[in-house]
């Protein structure tokens, strides 16, 4: 049994959960397809497939199979995408994940001209807040805010990931600007969700860091809705200071102060953080986009939006 075949079969059976889709993208009979996942079940004497009439599931036993054997043909494939390009100029299809503000008001301005250096190069941009395996998933390049990953992965800093506190000056001049932590608790806020929670707002007292508990008007995933509701007098917002230039430069919305920082975590070192693996760095696509990226995007946060 040709088992590398037989495995490249059975990841692509995971995703797209049919053996015509499979046969098709390998350019093979769906025969030869489910023969050679019977022969990987033989050989693994396992169940990793659940067939019907209609579709086609992972077994419980599949699925981990699926998760463990994914990075290791993604790292064959990477491998033979840098013999492949070594000598070739930058060019295929690259995958970059961002989060969607930082994407729609930083990356994605300055991608144009990318683009026009080296048109052979197709750009695949995804959109998320979710946390990204990068020897799980197919992405070459992810851009994050928090801390600093795991040392495994190639981190460069883009920018501090600085909160600030922000209303529209009609708001300030109508409900009065706090001036002290405790006095948000008397305003409405409007709060970005995470994938994993609502952010908190935290302040420090007494060398501890405690949570405000302001009325909440508006939560989103989106921080193009937080502050758009912010410059319609909806609310206080907390916002990172790069995703609310324009704003400022306009006037709709003012920073202000309460004495001191107001944070959605503890930690002192967050940031917006370029991420990849070094092996994936030889490419020549990789190589061009994240030294063109950095180039472009080490910025004070203030000089981010609107490049």
């Amino acid at each position: 049994m040709d088992k590398l075949r037989a495995l490249q079969y059975f990841a692509h059976l995971a995703e797209s959960g049919s053996f015509t889709n499979t046969a098709n993208a390998f350019n093979v009979p769906p025969s030869s397809v489910s023969r050679r996942i019977a022969d990987l079940e033989a050989m693994l004497k396992q169940q990793l497939l659940h067939r019907s009439t209609r579709q086609v599931k992972l077994t419980e036993l599949g699925d981990l199979y699926y998760q463990q054997i994914l990075p290791a043909l993604h790292s064959l494939n990477d491998a033979e995408d840098l013999l492949k390009q070594q000598q070739q100029h930058p060019s295929g299809l690259l995958s970059i994940s961002a989060m969607p503000s930082y994407g729609e008001l930083c990356l994605t301005p300055i991608l144009s001209e990318f683009s026009l250096r080296y048109p052979d190069i197709v750009l695949d941009l995804h959109f998320s807040d979710q946390l990204t395996n990068l020897r799980r998933d197919q992405i070459d390049i992810a851009i994050r805010g928090g801390n600093a990953p795991d040392e495994r992965i190639v981190a460069k800093k883009l920018s501090n990931n600085h909160f600030v506190l922000c209303a529209s000056p009609e708001y300030l001049a109508r409900n009065g600007q706090p001036q002290h932590p405790l006095e948000l608790n008397q305003h409405p806020s409007l709060r970005y969700r995470s994938p994993e929670k609502v952010l908190p707002w935290l302040f420090k007292e007494q060398q501890k860091w405690q949570e405000l508990h302001p009325p909440i008007r508006l939560i989103s995933n989106h921080g193009t809705s937080l502050v758009n509701a912010a410059k319609s007098g909806e609310g206080i917002a907390l916002l990172p200071e790069w995703g609310i230039s324009q704003q400022l430069a306009e006037g709709s919305l003012v920073v202000f102060s309460v004495g001191q920082d107001i944070r959605v975590s503890p930690a002192e070192a967050t940031g917006i953080f370029l991420l990849y693996q070094g092996l994936k760095y030889q490419i020549p696509k990789v190589k061009v986009a994240v030294d063109f990226i950095v180039s472009q995007l080490s910025q004070p946060p203030s000089e981010c939006s609107g490049k």
